[in-house]
């Protein structure tokens, strides 16, 4: 997959308004996928067409669309299918959490660790014993905490009192 961020809507339900042929790469919806029953989102996002056919299912990425016209999409995502399948006019669509979904969010958080590991090499990551600066590459050690903690503890009697009475 790709790391993409894909759009959701809760509950979209619409139909075919034509024949979408096999191969074809755009599709014409009797309604358009809202984020609130208004609001039309944008693509990305996956369709299921004819969900509730085992034989028939097939879900899309849908990349350009506006409002009931899909001008651009993946057909056959999950590979059910050896040639694309032609549905007919009533169709359903549906919007419905996919695997494909959360693949791309994987691809996500992948790619974004990577980019934060890269950008911290372990190289780099010092103890920093003097707390005099607060970054993501000081890492404090437990002798320095405790060094720190011993100082401020020195400084201030009632908190020494506090903890040796703990």
């Amino acid at each position: 997959m790709t790391a993409q961020e894909v759009k959701f809507s809760n509950f979209y339900e619409s139909t075919l308004n034509g024949i979408l042929a096999s191969g074809a790469t755009s599709m014409t919806l009797t309604a358009a996928p809202t984020s609130d029953g208004t609001s039309s989102i944008a693509a990305p996002y996956y369709l299921v067409i004819d969900p509730d056919n085992a034989s028939n299912r097939e879900v899309v990425l849908v990349t350009a669309a506006s409002g009931t016209t899909v001008s651009a999409m993946t057909r056959d995502v999950e590979g059910r299918h050896t040639t694309d399948p032609t549905h007919t006019s009533g169709t359903v669509v549906r919007m419905a959490v996919v695997k494909e979904m959360f693949e791309d969010l994987h691809d996500r958080v992948d790619a974004i660790s990577t980019v934060a590991n890269a950008a911290i090499p372990v190289a780099d990551i010092q103890d920093d014993d003097t707390f005099a600066i607060a970054t993501a590459t000081d890492v404090a050690s437990s002798e320095s905490i405790k060094a720190y903690v011993d100082t401020q503890v020195a400084t201030k009697p009632s908190i020494g009192l506090i903890i040796a009475l703990g």
